[in-house]
């Protein structure tokens, strides 16, 4: 699957906090169709929550993160489902971590954490080209 440009430029407009790029961004996304967004925010919630918490996290480290992220989000985010944030987050995590969540509270959940993620781990431009790089080509494999 090819993944558009669009996508990454979109990430990386949210994460720098480039209001009216990501506005213009969104624009021709609004124009052309979000294809591909699923399976590549998907990867880029992959690589952000492995770089964040690698594979050893706890659940009371996940917790204290998803009471952050909520925390942030109050008064101007979307509402995210604290339970559902903590599973899908320890999913990746731990693979053997079942979940059943709707695809719009997932699609939530994943884009408040890569922006939070990767705003606070404040990359230079580089690394977030090649994480985001990274994401293309995970999000391309069949």
């Amino acid at each position: 699957m090819m993944i558009k440009a669009e996508l990454p430029e979109y990430i990386r407009t949210m994460v720098r906090g480039d209001h009216a790029a990501n506005d213009a961004v969104e624009a021709r996304l609004d124009a052309d169709g979000w294809d591909g967004l699923p399976r590549f925010l998907a990867a880029v919630f992959f690589l952000a929550v492995d770089r964040r918490f690698g594979q050893t996290a706890g659940r009371s480290e996940v917790i204290a993160f998803v009471g952050d992220l909520r925390a942030g989000l109050a008064g101007g985010g979307p509402e995210i489902n604290a339970e559902a944030a903590e599973t899908l987050i320890m999913s990746i995590i731990d693979p053997s971590v079942d979940y059943s969540i709707n695809q719009e509270m997932i699609g939530r959940i994943q884009a408040a954490t890569v922006q939070k993620i990767l705003t606070e781990e404040d990359l230079t431009d580089d690394e977030l080209d090649a994480l985001l790089a990274e994401a293309v080509s995970l999000a391309s494999q069949a």
